[in-house]
This record gives C-alpha cells, sequence and structure tokens, in this order.
C-alpha cells in the first residue's frame, strides 16, 4: 500500500513536470567514491570504489557503508577489502554487489559474506548495475564490453542476455514486467550514450525505442517513477555540472529537473518505497536524500 500510495504522489506531481524540481534534505559526507545506494528497511547501504575513482582498478580499498533512513552512519565499513563496488541489489536478505568481475553476496543481519561469482571469464572489469530478471535471476550490465549477463542465484552461474540491438555502455537498467529501460554510458571514452526501452522475450531482448536526452552526456542509474516515466542522472562532465533528467516513454517528453544543489558525478540513484531518491555524488565523496518538491 505504502509503495503504490508513493506512486499516486509522483504521478501527480509529475503532471506539472516543469514546475518540478528536486529539493535537497540532507547531505551526507564522508565516502570514497560513493557509487550506489540500496534501501533496504530501514538500512540503507552505499558501495564506495575508494580514495579514487577508478572502476576498474583491483586496489583492495573499496567498502560498503551502511546508514540509516535518515541518512546517520551506522557502519562506515560495514563490509570492506573490495575493490571497485558498484551496482547493489537486497534479494531475500542478501545484498549483492557487482566488483570489477565477480558479484558478492553478504547477509544483510551480520555482513557475512554467503556468495562468490567469478565473471572474469567474460573480459568484463566494469560489471556495473543490477535489475531483478524474475525471483531467482538478476540482470547484471558490463559496462566495458556493451554485455548484459543473466545471474543464476540458486545456480551460481551466468549467461549472457541476447540482444538485437546491444546497448552502448549498459550503465543503470530496471525491468517492469517485459520491459528492459537501459542507460547508457556511451562508448570510447564519448558522450554518446541514450536510454533505450526493450522488450523482453525470454532471454532475448527487442529494441523498442530509444531517447536522447539533452545535453549529451554520460548516462548512470534510472529509477521508476510509474506513469511510464523515468527518471535518469547524465553526469553530463567529468565536474559539477550533473543533471537529473525525466523521460516520458509513452509521450517521449524529456524533462531535466531543477535541481540547486550542485552534482559532481551523479551514479547510480535509488528511489525508495518513502519517495527519498538517494543520488550518490561520486567525484564530491557525498551521497544526498532528496524529494520532489516545486
Amino acid at each position: 500500500m505504502r509503495a503504490r500510495y508513493r506512486l499516486v504522489l509522483l504521478a501527480l506531481a509529475w503532471g506539472n513536470a516543469q514546475a518540478v524540481s528536486v529539493v535537497e534534505e540532507r547531505a551526507v559526507t564522508g565516502f570514497s567514491s560513493p557509487e550506489s545506494v540500496v534501501v533496504v528497511g530501514e538500512d540503507v547501504f552505499v558501495s564506495n570504489m575508494g580514495a579514487r575513482p577508478e572502476p576498474m582498478a583491483k586496489d583492495g580499498d573499496g567498502f560498503i557503508a551502511k546508514l540509516d533512513r535518515q541518512g546517520n552512519l551506522k557502519a562506515l565499513k560495514w563490509a570492506d577489502r573490495l575493490d571497485g563496488p558498484k551496482g547493489m541489489i537486497g534479494v531475500e536478505g542478501v545484498l549483492y554487489v557487482a566488483d570489477i568481475d565477480r558479484v558478492l553476496g553478504y547477509r544483510m543481519r551480520d555482513g557475512k559474506r554467503v556468495f562468490d561469482l567469478d565473471l572474469s571469464a567474460t573480459g568484463s572489469r566494469f560489471l556495473n548495475a543490477f535489475a531483478r530478471y524474475d525471483n531467482r535471476r538478476l540482470l547484471l550490465s558490463a559496462t566495458d564490453i556493451g554485455k548484459v549477463f543473466v545471474i543464476d542465484l540458486p545456480g551460481r552461474r551466468y549467461s549472457e542476455l541476447a540482444f538485437d540491438t546491444p546497448p552502448k555502455g549498459p550503465n543503470g537498467m530496471k525491468k517492469l514486467g517485459s520491459r528492459l529501460v537501459v542507460a547508457e554510458w556511451g562508448t570510447d571514452g564519448q558522450a554518446n550514450g541514450a536510454v533505450k526501452t526493450y522488450r523482453l522475450e525470454g532471454m532475448t531482448a527487442r529494441l523498442d525505442k530509444e531517447f536522447k536526452p539533452e545535453p549529451a552526456g554520460y548516462f548512470d542509474g534510472v529509477v521508476d517513477m510509474g506513469a511510464n516515466r523515468w527518471l535518469v542522472s547524465n553526469w553530463v562532465r567529468f565536474e559539477p555540472a550533473g543533471l537529473l533528467q525525466m523521460v516520458d516513454t509513452r509521450t517521449g517528453r524529456i524533462t531535466t529537473l531543477a535541481v540547486k544543489t550542485p552534482l559532481a558525478g551523479p551514479a547510480d540513484i535509488f528511489l525508495d518505497d518513502q519517495g527519498k531518491l538517494w543520488v550518490p555524488v561520486m567525484l564530491a565523496g557525498k551521497v544526498y536524500r532528496m524529494h520532489l518538491g516545486r
């Protein structure tokens, strides 16, 4: 009921999308290249790549922090000695995290590692973001090689999702029914990505629509705002120039939200069940808790 109420409120707010802004409620500091936020129950998990934002470096200085919903720190290094942890997802008491070329799982009640899947044979060193396919499988983007893998959790194995039109540097992803939304980082270090929607037919994804928000940039996180609307984060440049942009996949309308807070590398954003938007700002070492305003 809470989630349904949140979506109703968001849909009403988007009815006048150009008047909508994002209002900062709290800035949580002290992180080291925060990349992803996931809220599970009363806990907020933040993946940190380490002192320097080097997404493919196996340097052992990555960690996961745990906060409460108000943004108070509960444990800075709830899980540590990772390399470059990025996307995360919580499934049945386990927090899964993409770390360079492997997927690790930590039991949320005590932080014990209970899952380790090596994907180094794929050639990827930039495993990135998760989407839930069904009750036993996850989708995982590999930004550097332009692929998406299917992670079979009980079987502890993986396969590849087939695309008729492969995404350019797939980053953030969300699955809703038979639709997969992919935010592209781009290729060859260029801001040539887009936001694409695909229709899933089993383990095949067929391109449905493509959207190119302006200005061109590096698209990272994506969250479902309800009513065919998707909020994406756009780095634009590697400086405090990031944007949050709403894509209406039904009408094609793209709206840039008004954000007073400078965003230096807005990464894998998360919308919780209370309507709070969590924005990790990688280059500033901060995580913002925000809400929609006017």
